[in-house]
């Protein structure tokens, strides 16, 4: 089985960014906070909304998606949403498809069929749920990962609400694994590949939604790839039409389907007057607080989309939303809307439970890794008390979000009273105290004080050291490692220079008595970044780091 880990969703540029601090506010899960100008990304806790990358002016925050690069032993497959056709208007879906297998893909998968299929399998919900109400009104769309992960972060209290039918691209993706693994059984196994409008992974992390997943996948952005789609189209065109194939599972690229990434394109296709179509994160969140507080109980169904316009919004596509979302609307002038799947076929697969989520309220379970634990009365006592002293507007120049969120860094340990510039403009902290809280020190004083060995990279020695950090798993230091930090570690290959470089960091220790190879101590003299030697364990040095007072 493929586990699902927590994705790095974005990346930010240093270089770039003008410290606007626009992405720290836009965050709807706290997940970025600024410090010493530095960006302190979560990745547990970002939901891949891609609101920092909407906000931010400088164009310093993009997003990560998978390179394409398959090995031979893999058979990449393009599982392809309805979007990505309205980014080029007035081309053919199936000249679109042809440029994707054009690009590399073995197959191509467009989940249209399987649209159709979830938006029968949710009316028969609603339908029998008039009469069972096994859930309760309303409904919410299981179809936007954003949401999904919005309600478990801020409001698993509404996790009941969730609609419990798989979605299209989780019907899809176990169907196309299940088809492609017996034709391409000798050749290799299928990775699926998501052509996604946001950065996403392809199905919601929702436990008990779906069935083990026993293959990988991969995000492509549309906008990735547009180019060298354009480019593959402009050939085709040229070329003598070929007949298009007639399965429906691999090419059922109906017209009437593209309005699936327009608001309201979901619930268009489901027989209920009682539903309504959100889009915008901000309305997502007032509307999420609404149903929260029990309104909306008159109605049986909501479509949530985070991004404005729907998915056609999605901050990985190419093309305006609103020119995409005029394209849908011309051809829905020509085709009409109409379905194309038997619904006596639906009803026996909704019998047989094939659309089935299994979902159970008292199994759901936190998919955040980094859960922090509940304050204390004590602790909320003091965090409203520092709130109160602070009285300020939000003005984020301490590096988190608002007023509260510093003042809950603070009583976590998490963040200094000093790092507010209102309360120390009130004389409430003195200006002079900061660097003295902080308890500066260069690396040669601390080498000198704590009888650390200076095994490479004597150039350094005057560096400013600004806090501490333990771990060996270079992507976990990569992603919470503060800038200034000595790095308490046991490995001693070159690639913890590299990490060491990029995170800007003080000095390097290696504890417990290990040495660095060769190429390591060359590579800390060129780059002038120390490392020290400690030959007892990381714990007594950590313990002794703090108790001086290192970082704080």
């Amino acid at each position: 089985m493929v586990k699902v880990k927590p994705a790095c969703r974005i990346r930010f540029n240093k270089t770039l960014c003008i410290g606007c601090l626009r992405d720290v506010k836009a965050c709807p899960t706290r997940a970025i906070r600024m410090v010493e100008g530095r960006h302190v990304y979560e990745p547990d806790l970002c939901i891949g909304c891609g609101e920092c990358i909407r906000v931010c002016p400088a164009g310093a925050v993009k997003a990560v998606s998978s390179e394409f690069s398959p090995p031979e032993n893999e058979i990449p497959v393009a599982i392809v949403s309805p979007v990505l056709y309205t980014q080029f208007p007035g081309e053919s879906p199936e000249n679109i498809l042809r440029g994707l297998r054009s690009t590399g893909f073995h197959e191509t998968m467009d989940i249209s069929y399987f649209i159709e299929m979830f938006q029968c399998a949710a009316e028969e919900y609603i339908v029998r749920n008039r009469e069972t109400l096994k859930s309760p009104w309303p409904l919410i769309s299981p179809v936007c990962p954003v949401v999904v992960r919005l309600i478990e972060s801020r409001f698993p209290s509404l996790l009941p609400h969730v609609l419990p039918v798989i979605n299209p691209v989780g019907l899809g993706s176990e169907e196309t694994v299940r088809r492609l693994s017996n034709e391409y059984e000798k050749k290799g196994s299928p990775v699926l590949y998501y052509i996604s409008p946001c950065p996403n992974r392809m199905v919601p992390e929702l436990p008990d939604f779906h069935h083990e997943r026993t293959y990988p996948e991969r995000v492509i952005g549309i906008a990735e790839i547009y180019g060298d789609l354009s480019r593959y189209l402009d050939k085709i065109r040229k070329e003598p039409h070929i007949q298009s194939c007639s399965d429906p599972f691999k090419y059922c690229a109906i017209e009437t389907r593209l309005m699936w990434g327009m608001s309201g394109g979901e619930i268009a296709g489901i027989n209920s007057e009682r539903t309504l179509a959100i889009s915008g994160l901000e309305a997502t969140v007032a509307y999420l607080e609404k149903i929260e507080s029990g309104m909306f109980q008159d109605v049986e169904y909501i479509e949530f989309r985070t991004c404005p316009e729907g998915c056609l919004g999605g901050t990985l596509t190419a093309v305006d939303r609103y020119l995409t979302k005029s394209v849908v609307q011309k051809m829905l002038l020509k085709s009409g809307f109409k379905r194309h799947l038997s619904r006596s076929t639906i009803l026996h697969l909704y019998e047989e439970e094939w659309f089935s989520a299994k979902s159970d309220s008292l199994r759901w379970r936190r998919r955040f890794a980094r859960y922090k634990p509940p304050l204390s009365i004590e602790a909320l006592q003091e965090m409203y008390r520092l709130v109160d002293l602070i009285q300020g507007m939000d003005c984020a120049a301490c590096g988190a979000p608002s007023c509260r969120e510093f003042a809950e860094d603070v009583v976590r340990g998490e963040a200094s009273l000093s790092d507010c510039i209102v309360l120390r403009a009130r004389g409430l902290v003195a200006e002079q105290d900061v660097r003295k809280e902080k308890n500066e020190v260069d690396v040669k004083e601390l080498a000198e004080k704590f009888g650390l060995e200076v095994a490479a990279g004597a150039s350094g020695l005057d560096r400013k050291v600004r806090g501490g950090y333990c771990g060996d798993l270079l992507s976990d230091v990569m992603g919470k490692a503060a800038e200034g930090c000595v790095w308490l570690t046991i490995q001693g290959h070159q690639n913890i220079l590299a990490v060491a470089v990029l995170r800007e960091m003080a000095a390097v220790i290696l504890v417990g008595g290990y040495q660095p190879e060769a190429e390591t101590r060359e590579k800390a003299d060129k780059e002038g970044i120390p490392i020290l030697l400690w030959h007892s364990a990381a714990f007594e040095l950590a313990g002794r780091l703090y108790e001086a007072g290192v970082g704080k």
